[in-house]
């Protein structure tokens, strides 16, 4: 698969796990609201490929990926770091 069209996809899918999770729940998606978790995971798809492209080993990606997501959600938590709001 093309390495791009797999980030746009990784992205895509997690991001709308999220909407349809609070869609079901009746509440506004967090996409919608505040959250950086989209760039956070664009962020963790694209260091798995480019890990991928130079040949570091399938779990080392992995893993490395996450903890990258997982660093950029906690310091925008503790930050209160947020992407700016549409407004109407």
């Amino acid at each position: 698969m093309n390495p791009i069209a797999a980030v746009i996809l990784g992205m895509v899918s997690a991001v709308f796990g999220g909407v349809i999770r609070d869609t079901l729940i009746n509440e506004i998606p967090i996409i919608f609201r505040k959250e950086i978790y989209a760039s956070a995971c664009l962020a963790g798809a694209f260091l798995y490929v480019l890990l991928n492209y130079f040949g570091v080993g399938p779990n080392l990606s992995f893993f490395s990926s996450i903890a990258l997501i997982v660093l950029i959600r906690l310091v925008a938590v503790k930050y209160k770091i947020a992407l700016p709001k549409i407004t109407d």
